[in-house]
């Protein structure tokens, strides 16, 4: 998965007061220009069909995601011919679609700022609050109308490959129709038309329970669709890798409690729904975003924005264990900058910084969603590539070591010595940057992780005694020095001091 970053342009307007008529303008201008740049995007997609990244991924996930995207095709024209849409569907559709809209205006760039910080594949997004009681309010053709709005809208600042955006948005679709079957087949029908909630204790616990099984079905098809797509294509069955960790999942509930409130009261009148909705809906997302942000800026080395080390391990021994779960190999590589303090001395500390900077660029290119890279600590680098052999840990490292060798160090400055203001002057271009790497293997060096770091550290250690700008392979398990104090602890053997559960 290729991550982009995120715009300038985006940048500038999120900087201006949030009130101001100046900020919204652009803000509407900026996403209806992101809207509008998508239409050579997908034109120039869909005439290279030979390239879709579909073709990459197994048979089987290639079967299961045409397969369930033709049938959800299929079942959404039955639907649509089937229901007629009366007056109210159309109020109910135009308010609802307005503080969707207006929701995703107003949260597009934290929004866009989360997904590029979230490389894990995995994201939460609480248009639900809006989807869900569409499906249940208005009849499939305009529930699924607004849908199409919300994932254009949502896939302009996604960064993600078409195939599988649209294969969520299907899953999203199954949602929605199932929501609406559910709806037909019940009572819940027959208040909802009339604006007239039940007052019988056994018809409200009934209408309860009939909307905690849409809420049910709307959770529980997504999850389904979009877990077995991703085992087939990624051949592992892991609960966390498939649906997410517990904490995206209550996040996905809560959005779809707000869901249910937005049902009942545009039930009851769609006046309240702009009234209540949009100020609780961005409240929540805002809190959520700021929370996340917060969360991601502490896990992140202030001057690369690379993982610190110790938000390193977690997620490194989990991906360790995993192979290790589903037999695969792991590669870990170790890089250290070469002659680092040189850098410092002639450009000072900043300089230093632009450098970490550059080298960091280069590992993010060169590295899969999949990996975990993290600054170790000074001029040291930490790499983890899960499910990778040793001519291919070889390769990448190999393809890291000549991309920084090659990488033009830009925005440098040095003191004019010898003249009278003595005032910094800007460099060009320069170049001379070199890492040397070392390359551990599991299960060949170890398969715990803390041995595992040593192997790659012992013979990262060895390409610079080697004479730098080298790759250097770890050597059998056997062969290893003695424990370093540098070896970190595997988090996961210190299971019994964590009071987290995954």
């Amino acid at each position: 998965m290729e991550v982009a970053p995120v715009s300038e342009l985006g940048k500038q307007v999120s900087e201006r007061p949030a009130g101001s008529l100046r900020g919204f303008a652009d803000t509407v201008g900026l996403a209806s220009a992101r809207v509008w740049r998508l239409r050579g995007r997908a034109w120039n997609t869909l005439r290279h069909p030979a390239g879709w990244e579909l073709w990459r991924l197994p048979p089987a996930a290639v079967v299961w995601m045409l397969g369930t995207e033709i049938a959800v095709a299929i079942w959404a024209l039955y639907s649509a011919f089937k229901v007629t849409v009366t007056t109210t569907d159309l109020v109910r559709f135009g308010v609802i679609a307005g503080c969707a809209i207006w929701y995703l205006i107003q949260t597009q760039h934290p929004e866009e700022q989360r997904r590029a910080d979230d490389r894990r594949g995995e994201h939460i997004d609480q248009t639900a609050v809006w989807l869900g009681s569409a499906a249940v309010l208005l009849p499939p053709t305009l529930s699924l109308m607004l849908l199409l709005m919300v994932r254009v809208q949502r896939y302009s600042i996604a960064h993600k490959a078409m195939t599988t955006f649209l294969f969520t948005t299907a899953a999203h679709a199954a949602s929605i129709l199932g929501v609406h079957t559910i709806t037909e087949l019940t009572s819940l029908h027959t208040w909802l038309a009339t604006g007239t909630l039940p007052q019988r204790t056994g018809d409200i616990v009934f209408a309860a329970v009939v909307l905690v099984g849409t809420a049910l079905w709307y959770f529980g098809s997504q999850t389904l669709l979009i877990s077995i797509a991703r085992g087939l294509a990624w051949g592992g069955w892991r609960r966390q890798k498939l649906i997410g960790s517990w904490a995206d999942n209550a996040d996905f509930v809560y959005a779809l409690q707000l869901a249910a409130c937005t049902t009942i009261l545009g039930a009851v009148n769609i006046a309240l729904v702009p009234l209540v909705m949009i100020g609780v809906a961005l409240r929540s997302t805002r809190l959520s975003q700021a929370l996340a942000d917060t969360i991601a800026r502490s896990q992140r080395d202030r001057k690369t924005g690379l993982l610190t080390e110790d938000s390193f391990h977690t997620p490194a021994a989990l991906r360790l264990l995993e192979d290790q779960t589903d037999r695969r190999p792991t590669a870990f590589l170790m890089l250290d900058l070469d002659h680092f303090k040189q850098w410092n001395d002639k450009y000072g500390h900043s300089g230093g910084d632009i450098v970490l900077g550059c080298v960091s660029a280069v590992l993010r290119q060169n590295t899969r969603a999949s990996d975990v890279v993290g600054r170790w600590g000074g001029e040291e680098f930490a790499v983890l590539l899960p499910d990778t052999t040793r001519m291919e840990a070889m390769r990448i490292a190999e393809r890291i070591r000549a991309a920084v060798a090659a990488t033009a160090i830009t925005g440098l400055t040095e003191l004019a010595s010898g003249h009278a203001t003595n005032e910094p002057r800007t460099v060009g271009p320069t170049y001379g940057c070199t890492v040397s790497i070392g390359v551990g293997l599991s299960p060949e060096n170890s398969t715990d992780y803390g041995e595992l770091f040593r192997a790659a550290d012992s013979a990262m250690y060895e390409a610079k005694r080697g004479g730098r700008n080298r790759v250097v392979l770890a050597r059998s398990a056997l062969a290893v020095d003695p424990p370093s104090p540098r070896a970190p602890m595997s988090p996961l053997s210190r299971a019994g001091d964590s009071r987290r559960e995954w």
